[in-house]
């Protein structure tokens, strides 16, 4: 569940999440760490085209790098392949250094030890996406991340915000980090943050009445989506010349009478 906030609103959130919450497993104790993305894509944007017609089973294929070399969260690189599949989302991803990483999205398998698990996920991106659908680098991304998790052990509910969001269309090569961006291809302004609300299963009632009270619509959202719309020559040259922004899915949301946020299921 993914939602557009200010300042103002996610100060309302925390006041009351905060007690609730901890710092992800993945975080430093401020919940803090950036994140840089290398997006690949082919030379239809099929993954962009996916995204908008909502197509109900899909793959979007990245190199990231979380943490940084100064920081308290060392520099760590993973290949993600994440899935739609019938409407739920998946991610599958295969710890590695950088420079292996960038030789998977080249199409050349790295000559370190992997897990039979971990060789077949590198498989299906070098044979199905690199080779038969032609995935190339396409966008380099980064964004600052808080990240929180359930203090209740039995739950799997994770909560984060995302600002800082940048992008560019050159220089692919990610790094720790990584702040070359300029400053129009800043998406939001820096008080605006991206909220994700992930959890296996029925979001916690209380968590639907708060999101509700304070404001938060739900929304389809794609960084990447957004990025290409804003930028890319290639989007751009398939759409003249009457270029717009193509309509969003739309949203598989009903609203309950007290005004709480239920996401439907099937």
């Amino acid at each position: 569940m993914k939602f557009v906030i200010d300042a103002d609103t996610r100060a309302r959130l925390m006041e009351t999440l905060e007690p609730e919450l901890c710092a992800d497993a993945n975080a430093d104790e401020t919940a803090y760490y950036p994140i840089v993305s290398l997006y690949y894509d082919n030379a239809e944007r099929d993954c962009y085209w996916e995204k908008v017609r909502g197509s109900k089973n899909r793959r979007k294929f990245r190199v990231r790098v979380y943490g940084s070399n100064g920081g308290k969260i060392p520099p760590t690189v993973f290949i993600e392949v994440k899935h739609k599949q019938e409407g739920r989302g998946v991610k599958r991803r295969v710890r590695m250094p950088l420079e292996a990483a960038m030789l998977v999205g080249q199409g050349t398998m790295p000559e370190i030890p992997l897990r039979p698990v971990d060789r077949r996920t590198c498989e299906e991106i070098i044979n199905d996406l690199v080779i038969r659908r032609g995935f190339r680098p396409c966008m380099t991304m980064r964004y600052d991340r808080r990240a929180y998790a359930s203090k209740d052990p039995t739950s799997d509910l994770r909560i984060t915000f995302d600002t800082g969001i940048a992008y560019r269309l050159d220089n692919l090569n990610p790094t720790p980090d990584d702040q070359n961006f300029l400053p129009e291809n800043y998406m939001y302004p820096a008080d605006t943050s991206v909220l994700e609300v992930k959890i296996t299963g029925t979001i916690p009632y209380s968590l639907s009445v708060l999101l509700a009270r304070t404001g938060c619509k739900l929304q389809s959202h794609s960084k990447y989506c957004n990025a290409l719309e804003r930028s890319d020559p290639v989007l751009r040259a398939m759409l003249a010349p009457n270029w717009r922004k193509p309509l969003p899915a739309q949203s598989n949301v009903i609203t309950a009478p007290e005004g709480v946020l239920i996401p439907s299921v099937g």
